[in-house]
């Protein structure tokens, strides 16, 4: 019993890092580089951007 509560724990660990540092970045360099002329990294049109 002991056994699989490791597993199953050391599964989670593993797939949270494999899409904190593999899947996301990926999939976030896929949204950013459309729609916007630098890539994403403008702020404007949203509330917060400090321009208005």
């Amino acid at each position: 019993m002991q056994t699989i509560l490791v597993i199953i724990t050391f599964l989670l660990a593993a797939g949270y890092l494999l899409n904190k540092f593999v899947l996301a970045p990926f999939l976030d360099k896929q949204k950013a580089s459309v729609g916007t002329l630098d890539g994403g990294n403008t702020k404007c049109g949203k509330s917060d951007c400090g321009c208005h």
